[in-house]
């Protein structure tokens, strides 16, 4: 577990790892815990569906909390979005590639499932346009 920090503090770390200021999204609700984090969550009833947005500290933490409020919400997936090389977070979260799809874009959307068979898509997004680096969105089964 990370030691406690200021969300101040968690949001340094954040602004380090990105390398970009941190700005709150309209629409998403900021929440903190010393010891875990921040994380920027939304609801959108209309989809049914868990959204993250900013997030700095213990992931694991912040989406079993996510999931949470999804089932209580009988809402059937989350979603958020990944900055990082895809392939390597596929596999942190404990999913398995089972299928590649080829976009309009000529880009790789992954679909993927975990030991209990909840699925997982990762779709291309945008470019950030500092880095080049593509940028997924990634919504997967409660």
């Amino acid at each position: 577990m990370e030691k406690d920090k200021t969300l101040d503090e968690w949001i340094a770390e954040y602004e380090k790892k990105t390398g970009k200021p941190f700005k709150r999204m309209n629409g998403f609700q900021l929440f903190y815990f010393p010891e875990r984090g921040f994380c920027e969550i939304a609801v959108d009833t209309n989809n049914k569906i868990v959204v993250v947005y900013q997030l700095c500290g213990d992931g694991k933490f912040w989406r079993r909390l996510i999931e949470f409020l999804a089932m209580a919400l009988r809402y059937p997936c989350c979603g958020t979005y990944c900055v990082r090389h895809i392939k390597p977070y596929i596999r942190f979260w404990g999913y398995k590639i089972d299928r590649t799809e080829i976009t309009g874009d000529n880009l790789e959307r992954y679909h993927c499932s975990d030991k209990h068979g909840k699925k997982l898509t990762c779709s291309p997004a945008w470019r950030d346009n500092d880095t080049g680096e593509l940028t997924y969105f990634m919504t997967w089964e409660v």
